[in-house]
């Protein structure tokens, strides 16, 4: 298995999926096409398993749909009995009470632990 690396686009985040167990999502996503952008990030995770993971999502704005897979993502991390000690990092702009409110709300249907981290204005 190899690590998954996607650069940033104006509509798609950076993706850099690390086998040695670091997930970072970062950036705005509201892609034309959600589920063929997701497509390559979830069979990453469908495949994947580790130790410890450690998953760090610091998205300045996301769509609806784009929220669906991210969420889906998580729920396979969470779903593989081989994936143990895993945390998200929420970051959210200072501030930004709907992306907080959006980890907050993630936290609340899966069983992974989510630490918040406020962040000043870019």
């Amino acid at each position: 298995m190899k690590d998954l690396i996607i650069k940033e686009t104006e509509k798609t985040p950076s993706i850099a999926l690390s086998t040695n167990g670091v997930l970072k999502i970062e950036g705005r996503s509201i892609p034309e096409d959600a589920a063929k952008f997701f497509k390559p990030i979830l069979d990453w995770t469908r495949e994947f398993t580790a130790s410890e993971i450690r998953i760090d999502i610091k998205l300045e704005y996301f769509n609806t749909s784009s929220s669906k897979f991210i969420l889906e993502m998580l729920r396979i991390i969470e779903g593989n009995p081989n994936n143990n000690n895993v945390i998200v990092n929420w970051f959210y702009e200072e501030g930004d009470l709907d992306v907080l409110e959006s980890g907050q709300y993630f936290e609340s249907i899966i069983g992974i632990p989510f630490k918040y981290i406020e962040y000043e204005e870019l």
